[in-house]
């Protein structure tokens, strides 16, 4: 009687050492992107929205805006009380050592540069942890001068990816001239509005100038103006790294598709 041995195909096994080898590098190939094809490091940002959403809302129009607001009017107001409080010289308009048209001059430019900083690092945190979302409904530029103010041409634009203290000079001198650039464009109009407000309320001298004796008005003009710029330059500038955020991670995901 012969037994007929049934013949066991075996396949070869995929746990070779180069079939592991492979398996190993695409596992590290898809961890080094997330889902919108940037790189993984740690952040987790959301889908870049494609709509205004409350989310949007909340954090550009209430709580950047009415925060900087608050902060700038405080800020504001107790350095022109330290300032301007029984000044022997007096507060005038245009006349030194006090002179509010100078002082308005040099707040909105330091308000401006020291809140896009700001802005620049909080907004990209924000982003990054997906505690709001990046704009994406607005088409990316192609105008050179655009792209350039938006930085979209440039590598390794946000804070967590600077590295070398030459990179972080190079970073912090971009954003200060981008604020500086917007500071123009708001400084015809609050200048005009504040040198009009404060010729309403001072008191005309014979030689052409305003003095303001005994009162408050360069304590509450500047509380004015911090509330002022606070409220409507912050939300332009969190708007700026919102939309390009949103721009950088769309162009990422395309070039990866």
């Amino acid at each position: 009687m012969t037994v007929a041995a049934d013949t066991v195909a075996t396949e070869p096994s995929s746990n070779t050492p180069q079939n592991k080898e492979e398996e190993i590098n695409t596992d590290i190939q898809s961890q080094a992107q997330d889902d919108n094809g940037v790189k993984n490091d740690g952040s987790n940002y959301r889908k870049p929205a494609e709509y205004l959403t409350t989310r949007l809302k909340v954090k550009i129009f209430i709580i950047d805006s009415l925060t900087s607001a608050l902060i700038g009017a405080a800020i504001n107001f107790g350095i022109a009380y330290a300032t301007y409080n029984n000044q022997a010289a007096g507060v005038h308009l245009f006349s030194f050592p006090n002179a509010l048209a100078a002082d308005c001059s040099f707040t909105l430019l330091a308000q401006f540069i020291i809140t896009w900083l700001v802005e620049v690092f909080v907004v990209n945190n924000d982003l990054r942890r997906g505690w709001v979302e990046p704009i994406g409904f607005l088409r990316e530029p192609k105008g050179k001068f655009l792209r350039w103010y938006f930085l979209l041409d440039r590598e390794n634009q946000m804070p967590h990816q600077v590295k070398g203290w030459w990179n972080w000079i190079r970073f912090i001198w971009s954003n200060v001239l981008r604020s500086v650039m917007l500071f123009l464009v708001f400084f015809p109009p609050a200048f005009g509005v504040s040198i009009g407000a404060l010729t309403a309320v001072g008191t005309k001298t014979p030689d052409g100038d305003w003095n303001f004796p005994n009162t408050y008005a360069p304590q509450i003009y500047k509380l004015i103006l911090g509330i002022v710029i606070g409220s409507t330059g912050t939300p332009l500038m969190s708007l700026y790294t919102i939309v390009r955020v949103g721009w950088v991670l769309k162009a990422s995901k395309r070039s990866q598709e």
